[in-house]
């Protein structure tokens, strides 16, 4: 019996069986980490391409009363995630193309100044980086900034970044869908004549 038992052991070698299902666990890894990473890309080419359409429709030009003045408004969270002041990734393209849009506005001519404002709802936010909407809103307007300047898309001299926080909304902070229209960041395109 002692005499099977060791030519059992001999002739089966874990080391043999382990290999191939290494290499099929190796094999699976890879299948689902593709697939993961194909959805991934996916789902961005889905977020590029609404950015696209959002920095068409919901970039919204507004003509104010004062002929000197335009407003571009866009909603928040096209830009950042909640409570964060840096933009997401996904934003870049919509935004550069939001520069480009203004760079054929302005065309180079003297004068022009543009005023990035953060806005947020009243809901409020106390965070180590944070402590209150006004210096979220003014972190946003920051970032905003330097992107611009950074990407060669404006001189800093022709840049502001203010923050209003929650004190400047467009509706009343009464429900989600009005707190959502008052987290926005509005640039203003300001001509001065000379």
């Amino acid at each position: 019996m002692v005499e099977l038992e060791e030519d059992l052991d001999d002739s089966i070698n874990l080391g043999d069986m382990m290999t191939p299902y290494g290499d099929l666990m190796t094999l699976l890894l890879v299948f689902f980490v593709f697939f993961f990473i194909l959805s991934d890309i996916e789902k961005s080419q889905r977020i590029i391409e609404q950015n696209a359409k959002i920095s068409e429709e919901q970039a919204k030009v507004d003509s104010l009363l004062d002929l000197n003045e335009t407003v571009i408004t866009i909603p928040g969270e096209i830009l950042f995630s909640s409570g964060k002041a840096e933009l997401r990734w996904q934003s870049l393209r919509a935004l550069a193309q939001v520069a480009e849009n203004i760079k054929r506005e302005i065309n180079d001519e003297q004068g022009w100044q543009i005023r990035i404002e953060g806005h947020t709802d009243n809901v409020p936010i106390s965070t180590v980086k944070y402590e209150s909407n006004w210096d979220l809103s003014m972190a946003r307007a920051l970032s905003i900034v330097k992107f611009f300047v950074e990407n060669d898309f404006f001189p800093p001299d022709q840049l502001q970044a203010m923050g209003y926080g929650e004190f400047k909304p467009i509706a009343p902070n009464d429900s989600d869908e009005n707190r959502r229209k008052n987290r926005r960041v509005e640039i203003r395109l300001t001509r001065k004549y000379q």
